[in-house]
Parts: structure tokens; C-alpha cells; sequence
């Protein structure tokens, strides 16, 4: 397949929801292991050049858009972007409605101490954390683990595309009913280790603003060169790539 097949093809695989609050009724697996994955520009960068990452996309139960990027793109191709369903936003209510449920919860990625903290923070809230591992096992090892402690909700932090590979390994050996879901920083937001930008700069979409400033050796690459590569294929897409 082709890198423009590829990105049309992720493209067309990005779900819109009618509203927020029913796509969070969407959120409790009832039989099966389902997987929820966000696209953001970056990850549409990276599908474009890895078809095992694109692929993991597309096969996601629900792949939703996160980020002014996308919003962008979708509108320059007629599509409506509906609204901004990012990860770091949507991912605790999620953990919330599972929390309410009494639903056990596997936490898996970042590192020490970021992933006792959030565990912490969770337990506090009232969720039944079941189960803690880093994100830097092998990848049989959240299969393992998960098989040993089941849980309702797993919630995968390791950063793309390692979580998405993580997340088709448990669907297609685990009976479920688990809803997975591809966080990426979103452990390390909860447990403290990166900040969130100010409300202003969120409701106007340039929190990558804030990253950028917060990690500039870090994210220099992904949200400055990224981008400007994002935009580039944004216009080869409206204008007829092949």
C-alpha cells in the first residue's frame, strides 16, 4: 500500500461521534476485547511511513481525532472534525464511568515514580486499580500480566506505535469483556509528571505550544519539523496525491 493509500485510509477510519457524553457510553465493553485509539498529527505522520502502525489504526473499534492537526485535515477533505476527543480530556472520564462501575482497571506504561503516583491518585478518586506494569517490558508481558490479574479497563501509556502493537496482542489473545485504550502521555499527565498548558491555550487548540516550550530538545522534531511535514501532506492529499 502506498503512503497516500495509507493516509487516506486512516483518514477514513476516524470516528465522529454524535456527541462526547454517547460516545462515553460506548465506553464499557460488554463481551470481547475492544481497542480505543486517538490520531493526532503526529501519529498520522508516522502511519504515513509505518503500514504496521497504520494498520493497528484502522483496526481500532473506535479511532478518534485528537488535536487541531486533524481538524485541519478533515476539514480541507469536506469531513466534519466534530469535536476535540483528546486523550488526555477523555481518558479519566472513561477511567471515572469504569471506577463507578467497580470495574478493575490495569494502569500499563511510563516509568517510576509517575505510575504509583497516578495509581495513587486514581485509588483515592475510588478506582479499583488491579494492576501496575511500566512500559518498558516486552510486549508478551502486558499479555501475560493481564491474563494473570484480569481487568475491565487497561489503559496503555507507552507511546506510539509500541501501545497500538500492545493493544492488537491482547485483543487477539484475551476473551475479555476489556476495553483497551492507546494513551499515550495520559499517566504521565495524571501522575504529574508533565503539565498541563493553560485552559485558554487548550480551548483554542495550541497546547503543543506549551509542550514545545515545557521539553524543547524533546519535542523539537515532532511539533516543529512534524508539523510543518503534516501540512505537507494535508495538501498533497486535497490536491490528488496517488
Amino acid at each position: 500500500m502506498s503512503e497516500w493509500s495509507r493516509l487516506r485510509s486512516v483518514l477514513d477510519a476516524v470516528h465522529v461521534p454524535d456527541s462526547e457524553a454517547a460516545l462515553l457510553d460506548q465506553m464499557v465493553a460488554k463481551e470481547g476485547v475492544r481497542i480505543v485509539s486517538f490520531v493526532n498529527a503526529h501519529g498520522y505522520n508516522v502511519s504515513a511511513k509505518d503500514d504496521d502502525f497504520a494498520r493497528a489504526l484502522k483496526g481500532s473499534d473506535i479511532l478518534l481525532r485528537d488535536g487541531s492537526g486533524m481538524k485541519i485535515l478533515m476539514k480541507l477533505m469536506g469531513r466534519d472534525p466534530g469535536p476535540n476527543l483528546n486523550g488526555t480530556d477523555l481518558i479519566p472520564q472513561i477511567i471515572s464511568r469504569h471506577a463507578e462501575a467497580g470495574h478493575p482497571i490495569a494502569l500499563m506504561g511510563t516509568e517510576e515514580p509517575w505510575l504509583s503516583n497516578t495509581a495513587g491518585k486514581l485509588r483515592t478518586d475510588g478506582a479499583d486499580i488491579a494492576l501496575t506494569a511500566d512500559g518498558f517490558q516486552p510486549e508478551e508481558h502486558y499479555l501475560t500480566v493481564l491474563t494473570e490479574t484480569p481487568a475491565r479497563l487497561a489503559v496503555l501509556g507507552m507511546g506510539m506505535p509500541k501501545q497500538e502493537r500492545v493493544s492488537t496482542l491482547l485483543r487477539e489473545n484475551l476473551d475479555g469483556p476489556l476495553l483497551v485504550i492507546n494513551g499515550g502521555a495520559v499517566i504521565d499527565f495524571i501522575g504529574g509528571k508533565v503539565t498541563r498548558a493553560p485552559a485558554w491555550m487548550r480551548r483554542i487548540g495550541i497546547e503543543w505550544v506549551y509542550r514545545l516550550f515545557k521539553e524543547p530538545r524533546r519535542l523539537f522534531r515532532r511539533y516543529v519539523i512534524g508539523n510543518v511535514a503534516f501540512l505537507w501532506r494535508a495538501l498533497r492529499l486535497k490536491f490528488g496525491a496517488q
